[in-house]
């Protein structure tokens, strides 16, 4: 029984450690090869997208618990009817951006319930293509991202 206890907490402080280095290095290569693109301001017709990458990740935490998330940067977005600022950070391997509106009182909290993901694909070093999850077709609703 001690040995299976030992070996258990042996496994357990090794996967903690592995998340802590992690952490501790940075962004992952596919991350920082995304943000290098991600990075400035993006137009497709009325709509703008500002994105301002962090030097690292950066932990902020949920206005449903103070559980932290790890954001890549911010992301202003501008729209004819619509304004706001997020967090985001980056699913390279899914392809996904996921966004949440900040807080508007604590710059350490981001606002849960004011969400949004899209599926991204880098065409090249000034051009992206973003698909609104909440949407239905990918095919007709996918929209073209210039650098400006």
């Amino acid at each position: 029984m001690k040995k299976i206890l030992l070996a258990m907490f042996i496994a357990l402080s090794m996967t903690g450690c592995s998340k802590e280095d992690e952490a501790a290095s940075g962004f992952s290569q596919a991350e920082k090869e995304a943000l290098q693109v991600l990075n400035g301001t993006f137009v497709c017709e009325e709509t703008t997208l500002v994105f301002t990458p962090f030097d690292s990740p950066t932990p902020k935490k949920s206005t449903l618990s103070d559980v932290p998330i790890d954001f890549c940067g911010t992301l202003h977005y501008s729209s004819k009817y619509y304004e706001d600022d997020y967090y985001f950070y980056i699913t390279p391997s899914k392809g996904e951006i996921s966004a949440f509106a900040t807080h508007s009182e604590k710059s350490d909290y981001f606002n849960a319930f004011m969400g949004k993901t899209w599926v991204y694909e880098i065409i090249d070093a000034d051009t992206i293509t973003l698909f609104d999850t909440a949407l239905s077709n990918p095919l007709f609703q996918t929209e073209t991202y210039k650098r400006r």
